[in-house]
Order: structure tokens, then sequence, then C-alpha cells
């Protein structure tokens, strides 16, 4: 069975002179690029999706103190096990614990304690049974409890114990981790008002062309709207990065050198699209190399091969490729990992999410490249995930990007896959992006 998973033995086989592999590529710029972002005390609600610069340490235990996990009666099993036998019997109930109110004192023996989800159990009690399985009399000072259900009572049950979530001195949170709702709650629930976490980057962003009209102007003969920097704008913002939108600058050498220059001095990072390529209009390369250095070009990927990343000063220079979707593959396998890691993000953040599905495609090609394609998930008669890909492999077709819920990768070495075959789906909520 063919598959699209890599093969290390293959690898220099299949490479490209030339091209840099996605993986070296981003293992070089991680130990070229040092994190860079300052560390910042931030309240738990401007928190979201930022990347957390230091552990969070459990400050108490969840739950803080034994409690029912449901509504009922807090009984001693014992007190039940000597009832085993015995026709229908009646207990005394003899108070009451509330989720804060808890019952104070030792629970008599032979007596129940109603209780409430979440209150803590009273000292003795070892065991509840659910509001369900008992009849309580109109004022509940007295149960009735069928035999049946007497029998069936386990010790501990429906019992959460002191700890068992969290308990105080566990990381619950590790730096360069990015935080999620339910991370920030985590943390809300440790009793922290704010954490450390990585100041967002900010990154200046324009489109070169001299085809590309801005949205909303008149559209000239032979030209298309600038859609790639709403793109880049997007996944900025998502990657938790502040964006300066430069617009759109002309194709012309001394425009793009003295806006190169200035946005350098004021920010992080240069992100772009277009100009990258090998052509007379392409001239990002030239202008980044008049003002400082070239340290990568040309990845061994499709679509999204003329990638760039340069610097100015301290700053960053990304140049994306000029077509629709080689801009985003190439920017959410790419920048947006290389992004996180100068936010202080942990290399498994970085990683994009691969799941096994099984190919319902045929698909031929010539192997050097890693490869990505434009796909959804469906459920096959048998219940199977099973991955269907757009019909067409145009990087110029961003619609195709709207009809995907997630991309199939392809390997370097691997030139072929068929229906049935295994492959490695990328779903977009695992990207750093989405």
């Amino acid at each position: 069975m063919t598959t699209s998973q890599n093969n290390p033995a293959n690898s220099d086989i299949c490479h490209q002179p030339g091209l840099t592999r996605l993986e070296d590529a981003l293992r070089i710029a991680f130990d070229e690029v040092a994190v860079r972002a300052p560390v910042i005390e931030a309240p738990l609600t401007d928190c979201y999706g930022a990347i957390l610069r230091k552990d969070i340490v459990a400050r108490v235990d969840v739950p803080s103190a034994d409690n029912s996990a449901m509504d009922g009666y807090a009984f001693y099993h014992a007190d039940l096990q000597e009832l085993v036998g015995k026709v229908d019997v009646q207990i005394t109930v003899g108070g009451v614990s509330l989720a804060g109110q808890p019952f104070t004192g030792k629970i008599p023996r032979g007596q129940a304690i109603r209780i409430a989800t979440g209150a803590a159990i009273p000292e003795g009690a070892d065991c509840i049974i659910i509001q369900e399985n008992v009849t309580a009399n109109a004022d509940e000072t007295l149960l009735t409890v069928s035999q049946d259900v007497v029998a069936q009572t386990r010790q501990h049950q429906h019992i959460r114990r002191r700890g068992e979530d969290v308990e105080t001195g566990a990381v619950i949170l590790p730096a360069g981790k990015r935080l999620r709702p339910q991370d920030i709650a985590v943390a809300a629930g440790q009793g922290y008002q704010s954490v450390l976490v990585s100041k967002p980057l900010s990154v200046a962003v324009f489109s070169t062309g001299d085809e590309l009209a801005k949205p909303g102007d008149p559209l000239p003969p032979g030209g298309v709207y600038d859609s790639n920097r709403f793109a880049m704008i997007g996944m900025l913002r998502a990657c938790g990065c502040m964006v300066t939108d430069l617009g759109l600058l002309a194709d012309d050498f001394d425009v793009l050198k003295t806006a190169l220059k200035g946005a350098a001095q004021t920010h992080d990072v240069i992100m772009t699209s277009g100009g990258v390529s090998v052509g007379k209009a392409d001239l990002l390369k030239p202008v980044v190399d008049s003002l400082g250095e070239i340290q990568a070009w040309k990845l061994a990927i499709k679509p999204g091969k003329p990638l760039m990343r340069g610097r100015i000063g301290d700053c960053v220079v990304i140049g994306l490729p000029g077509n629709p979707v080689s801009v985003m593959v190439s920017g959410l396998l790419y920048a947006m990992p290389l992004l996180s890691h100068m936010m202080g993000a942990s290399d498994d953040v970085c990683a994009p999410l691969r799941l096994p599905a099984i190919a319902g495609f045929d698909f031929n090609r010539g192997t050097g490249r890693r490869e990505w394609l434009r796909a959804r998930l469906v459920q096959d008669d048998d219940g199977q995930w099973v991955a269907m890909t757009y019909h067409s492999a145009s990087s110029g077709m961003l619609s195709s990007m709207v009809w995907a819920e997630g991309l199939i990768e392809i390997a370097e070495d691997c030139g072929q896959v068929r229906k049935g075959d295994q492959v490695l789906y990328l779903p977009f909520g695992g990207l750093q992006a989405f």
C-alpha cells in the first residue's frame, strides 16, 4: 500500500538540489532566529492566544476538599452494609451540606446528610446515593431506601476526591504554551489574576505587484484585486501579532527599499507576498540584499517554493510567494511557526497537528517536494473518515481554501497515492493561525 508518510531512507534520493526541506528550513530558522518577544505580565482577560513564558504552578488542590459529584445523600457505607437483606429501610436525615455551606461536625451513625453537587463530604461519610434512588418524605427528614439500592451502593461512589483534578505544586500550564480559553480558566481556578506572557510581535505587511488593485478601487484591464495582504493580516492576528498594514507597494526598487528600510526600524518582522521569484519584476530579494542579507530562499514545498527569509538589522523579513494558495500554505506551515517560535512557543506548539486518514482519491506526481493538497474529510458507509481533495491543484484558486477544511500532506518521496491508502491530514484547526 502506498503511503504519503515520509520514508527517511529515501530522503536524499528525492531531494532537489538548491531547495531546502521544510523541516530543515524551520530547524535552521529556529536556530538562527532567537526568541525576541519581551516578557510582560498581563491580566488573564488579555492573555487569550498569548504564548505563556513561565510555568503556571497549582496553588491549591482541586477539588479543595472531598465533595459530591451529584445531588443526593451522604452515608456511612458500613451502615448501609448492615441493612443488606432487610426490607426497605427508613433513614433519618441529620442535616444538609451545600456548596459553600458545608455540614459541620461528624455525621451521626445510622443517619444521612442531604448533599448538593460540589458540597463538601461530611466527616465520616464515604458514599453518595443520588436523590433519584431514594424516596424522601415531604420535609426531607426521612428517607426510604430500597433493598436493591442498598445492595448496589459502593464505597466512595459519586465522591470527587481532594486534589484528583489538580494537586498543589503541579505544573498545570507549561511555558511555551499558547493559551486557550480552557487554559485561562484553569489559571483563574488557581487564583491567578495575571500571568507572564510574550508581548506580541510587531509585523509590517504589504503586497507588491503592479497588476494588483485595492478592493474598492476600479479594476484595471488585466488587473486583480489584492487578496494576499488580507490573508497575511488574518493569519498574523490569529497568531497573536500586532499588524501594521503598509498596503500595496509598486514594483519599483527605490519604493520598496525606502518602505523596507523604514519598516525595519520600527517592527520586529516584515512580511510580504510577491516579488520573491526570479522574474524581472521580482525585486524583493535584491532590495533585502541591498539593505541586509538573505538567509534562506526556495523551499522544497508545493505550493510555495519561492519563499524568502532575510534580515534588515534586527528585523526579520519573510517574503511569501505571490499566488494566493501559496501565500496561505507557506504562511501556515513556515511563517506562522517561525513567528510563534520568536514569541517563545514550544516546538510542539509550533508543529501542525497531523491525523491519519484514508485517501478517497488517486494522485500521481513527480517526487522531490513535499506537497499539500486542499482537502476535507467525509464519512463513508463504514464510518471511516475519508479525505477528498479539491478538483484542482492550482495555486491560484483561493476558493479552494474556502472549500477545504484542511490539507493532505504528500511526502517528498511519495509519487503516487491510491484510493484506500493511508495519508496524513492537517486540519486547519490544528494550524497556528486557525
